[in-house]
């Protein structure tokens, strides 16, 4: 989300924010243009020289409307923040393409990445990036293994409102351990490409077996996934385990079009807080479970829960057990579409079970609240289900690949999914669905289950922490004085905060820590009855636990929220 405030709290914040934190600098990115120093990379390498580097107010800005090509991975040292948006305004996202990086053995062919982390910080906001030159759509067979990965400790991700496609590996990687990923209202889009690697790629989020200290997916959709969802497993060592993910939270996200081939969300080890709710999964898990298939089933060998014949138990969502861990999986909806039905009767696959035996055991009674089916969910635009790939992996050799890893007999034009360019996903995708669903109000307090960015309205009301239907939620006066919770919540190192006013008034947000000491005033004057919002940095402050209160009219309300960094 980008800083938003009505009237005259947009002169405020940006008053505030540039005596508390430093004024933001603003560095116009040219669109491509031919000439090669409009490649974003080298754009962006000659304003760091000039400027003798990357600092954490610097924000490199995309036109809307606009094109942008990059040939080499864009590396960030440690401590320093890579911070990228579009412009404010309106127009379309702007679209940056990994374009052949003219070096090497394969000089067609586009970065392994876009972006490094060696230590720093990512930071995008409203840009899509796809991995390949989409509009020669031959080049999907040169597409490389991801957009974003890390080559050091430390290091944070945090994504709003970006479209992320076409890799043959992994979208998001975290190869070693970090602070925190926290990613909202984003669209994951074709992760997997048979014609370069296999069906054990093609990823949304791959932490490896490193530790995450705040994992956070909060209204996202993913779509066209080969493999999983997330994946946090020790492929050589599924005894030892990985890393923790210490605070997990995967909420009101959409599922739909994956294959599931390794799982939907493989989790790892776990640490003191896991959340997965209210999201929605159609066609989810489409391959279904096949307790036959050693292939598939070789990455389950953390859970301990084996079938009859000794192969290791298939479910959508799994962790390494243990008897810690505070599990919250409640009020998520799945359904399977007619082509997922007619695949899963021609194999003779029943659709799955969506938890391992020890979630549920860990979930007690709760278990049965924890999933709903409900196959009469449609989504309205949505690419078709990768039926096409799903067969050719059950199909025997010389036609298919014989439930093994392998591309030798695989055809693009004939076994390839419906691979759609960035601009549907930007301006065509659709996954909402009809009121009259159960889904539609099955979440808690409510709410649809799924990204609620298909439902505008709801998502906004949802934020504000209030039900308002029929209406929009901008028009509508408040009858009551109301803060917020802050979200998201842990935070690092930025966060919304969102109140309603019900009459004018002079208005101060202030922050104090634990010791009762006042450290930041993100806003001071005069505002209209109505809902605002503002965006609080916390760049300058420590970890640990603030308050802050809001004042208005004789009115007050104080809540509670947690940097980590």
């Amino acid at each position: 989300m980008r800083n938003q405030i009505l009237g005259t709290m947009a002169v405020v914040i940006l008053l505030l924010s540039a005596s508390l934190y430093g004024e933001e600098v603003i560095v116009n990115l040219l669109p491509y243009d031919g000439n090669a120093a409009t490649f974003v990379n080298n754009q962006i390498v000659a304003d760091t020289t000039a400027a003798g580097g990357l600092s954490t107010n610097r924000v490199y800005e995309l036109e809307r409307d606009a094109y942008y090509l990059q040939n080499a991975t864009l590396t960030i040292p440690n401590k320093k923040v890579l911070h990228m948006r579009a412009k404010g305004g309106s127009g379309s996202k702007p679209v940056l393409y990994l374009w052949e990086s003219g070096t090497g053995a394969t000089p067609t062919r586009p970065p392994g990445n876009f972006v490094v982390l060696n230590g720093g910080d990512l930071r995008m906001e409203e840009v899509c990036v796809a991995g390949f030159y989409e509009p020669e759509a031959s080049r999907v067979s040169g597409v490389q293994g991801g957009l974003v990965n890390t080559t050091a400790v430390g290091s944070s991700i945090l994504l709003d409102g970006v479209i992320f496609s076409n890799i043959n590996g992994q979208l998001v990687r975290t190869g070693f351990n970090s602070a925190k990923v926290q990613v909202i209202n984003s669209i994951f889009a074709n992760m997997g490409a048979l014609p370069a690697s296999n069906f054990g790629a093609g990823k949304g989020f791959d932490l490896r077996e490193a530790a995450c200290d705040s994992f956070i997916l909060v209204n996202n959709t993913f779509v066209n996934y080969q493999d999983r969802a997330v994946r946090h497993y020790n492929v050589s060592k599924p005894d030892v385990g990985t890393g923790e993910i210490k605070y997990g939270r995967i909420e009101h996200n959409t599922f739909v079009n994956g294959m599931g081939f390794h799982g939907l969300l493989s989790l790892g080890n776990v640490g003191p807080e896991m959340t997965v709710s209210n999201n929605l999964f159609v066609d989810g898990f489409a391959l279904g479970e096949d307790s036959t298939d050693a292939t598939r089933s070789a990455e389950w060998g953390n859970t301990g829960e084996k079938y009859p014949n000794g192969k290791n138990r298939i479910t959508w969502i799994f962790t390494a057990p243990n008897t810690t861990t505070q599990w919250a999986v409640s009020k998520n909806f799945y359904a399977v579409s007619d082509s997922g039905k007619a695949f899963l009767n021609d194999f003779n696959f029943p659709v799955g079970s969506p938890l391992s035996y020890h979630i549920n055991s860990r979930l007690g009674a709760d278990s049965v609240k924890a999933f709903t089916r409900e196959d009469g969910v449609q989504l309205v635009k949505i690419p078709r289900l990768m039926t096409n790939t799903m067969r050719w992996y059950e199909w025997p050799n010389p036609i298919g690949a014989g439930k093994k890893k392998e591309q030798t007999y695989f055809v693009p034009a004939r076994d390839d999914y419906d691979r759609r360019v960035i601009e549907f996903y930007r301006d065509s995708l659709d996954a909402s669905y009809a009121t009259t669903a159960a889904a539609y109000k099955g979440a808690e307090d409510g709410y649809p289950a799924g990204d609620l960015n298909w439902f505008p309205s709801l998502k906004t009301s949802w934020l504000y922490g209030e039900i308002i239907t029929d209406v929009e939620v901008a028009n509508v006066v408040p009858e009551l004085f109301r803060l917020n919770q802050n979200y998201p919540n842990p935070f690092n190192p930025t966060t919304q905060i969102s109140f309603s006013l019900n009459k004018a008034g002079f208005t101060t947000l202030t922050v104090y820590n634990v010791l009762g000491q006042k450290v930041a005033t993100p806003l001071e004057g005069k505002l209209p009855a109505g809902q605002h919002e503002i965006r609080f940095d916390a760049s300058n402050l420590a970890n640990g636990v603030y308050f802050y209160i809001l004042e208005s009219d004789n009115q007050v309300s104080q809540k509670k929220m947690l940097l980590v960094k």
